[in-house]
């Protein structure tokens, strides 16, 4: 603990110096009087002081949350002696919010007296934050002499993206043999049903039709299809981003992929996750509520770190991009490095959609509407429309998201251009 004398004890000093000078060149000796208090504060300052005996110890309510949750921060102050004042700076990392309370206290302690003072913070963006430091700040009875020091405990505080419900969800064209939610053009074991055909040696009576034995006259059974999980690999750019935090164009990118997975983990599925971009990251395809934690883990560390080199998608493992998984590439396309992969892994075979977070509406809602900056979001819309339409022209699914516009209607305006797709073909 560092001790030191205080702004006050200072100009006392001053203003008895000054006194004392003007004494001896006035030679008036009323101003030694108006020098005397700087001469005891002189003898206090002295006098080698033990700081007042204080114990703090702070913990926080939870060590992982979402985007948007509040957490408390509770600080203890145990007094061993008396302490005249002690102030007190609770911990507050960059870009949090105090919800209710105050992150900074003021307060006198009788010896042995514990004290109690909570606040909460809010944490809008994603990311570990380090919750360890108090300052505190010790004061005498007379206010000259201050004692500062860190209280320093190792907490740290998990914050991941906030999911959003998804009903609607690119499907995989490949299913892997393990049991899920999507439906198998093999028939056997399952829900949805399929062919119907006549009875034959082995069948189970459960499996009959009978509507259709009874019209016809013999027996037929119902055959369906076989439900089959399937890997999904979500690949996120993190070359560039534009936007001011907690909604730049990389927050919503996460938040897009931390919903995605959420929604084919429930649907049994594997999901792995890549993230392309200046540090090439990835976590191997799973499933269950584990999983979800090595996917959330990964995404919020994402962050864009800038590099002139292209990554090449070569150096991941066979068994993270596996060349049966559905890859859905979440990107705003301001890159040209990650558009090439994409177009790279389409070559290649790999069953590919394309989520593109629109930087224009990101960018649209930080300017102030003036004409010039309206004309300019408008051209670069119209780019954008062509870069899009380069890529449909390719066979690629894409996926146009207009935030603030939620995920959903993306993915439904997608399913329904397939559809027309599909039927005017």
């Amino acid at each position: 603990m560092s001790g030191r004398a205080t702004p006050l004890a200072l100009s006392i000093l001053a203003v008895s110096a000054w006194a004392t000078s003007l004494a001896v060149l006035l030679a008036r000796a009323e101003l030694l009087l108006v020098a005397l208090p700087g001469v005891l504060v002189l003898g206090a300052l002295a006098r080698r002081a033990a700081p007042p005996g204080c114990a703090v110890a702070h913990r926080v309510s939870a060590d992982r949350l979402f985007e948007g949750d509040a957490l408390t921060v509770t600080v203890t102050v145990q007094a061993r002696t008396a302490v005249p004042l002690v102030e007190l700076v609770g911990p507050r990392p960059a870009g949090t919010e105090v919800r209710a309370g105050r992150h900074r206290a003021v307060m006198t302690l009788r010896a042995g007296q514990s004290v109690e003072w909570r606040y909460e913070l809010v944490f809008p963006r994603r990311g570990v934050h380090q919750v360890e430091a108090v300052g505190v700040r010790l004061r005498d009875r007379l206010g000259l002499r201050a004692w500062e020091r860190r209280h320093v405990a190792p907490l740290a505080v998990r914050v991941f993206p906030r999911a959003v419900a998804l009903r609607t969800l690119p499907r995989p064209a490949h299913a892997e043999a393990s049991v899920g939610d999507h439906l198998s053009p093999a028939l056997g074991e399952g829900i949805e049903p399929g062919d119907v055909r006549q009875f034959a040696p082995g069948d189970r009576i459960r499996h009959v039709n009978w509507r259709a034995s009874l019209r016809l006259g013999q027996l037929y059974v119902t055959q369906r299809h076989r439900e089959r999980s399937a890997d999904v690999v979500l690949m996120l750019d993190t070359l560039a981003e534009v936007g001011a935090p907690p909604h730049t164009t990389l927050d919503l990118g996460v938040r897009a992929a931390a919903s995605l997975a959420t929604a084919y983990l429930a649907r049994k599925d594997r999901v792995g996750l890549v993230t392309y971009g200046g540090v090439m990251s990835w976590v191997r395809p799973g499933s269950g509520a584990v999983q979800y934690e090595r996917l959330a883990d990964g995404l919020l560390r994402a962050e864009v770190v800038f590099t002139y080199v292209a990554k090449d998608l070569a150096r991941v493992p066979p068994r993270v991009l596996s060349s049966r998984a559905l890859v859905i590439a979440i990107t705003p396309l301001l890159d040209p490095r990650f558009a090439r992969a994409v177009l790279d892994l389409a070559a290649r075979g790999f069953d590919l959609a394309v989520l593109v977070v629109s930087p224009v509406a990101v960018t649209r809602a930080l300017v102030d509407g003036a004409r010039l900056e309206t004309l300019a979001t408008r051209l670069w819309a119209l780019e954008r429309r062509a870069d899009l339409a380069a890529l449909r022209r390719q066979g690629l699914v894409v996926m146009d998201w207009q935030p603030p516009e939620p995920l959903e209607a993306a993915l439904v305006r997608a399913r329904r251009r397939r559809v027309r797709l599909a039927s005017a073909g």
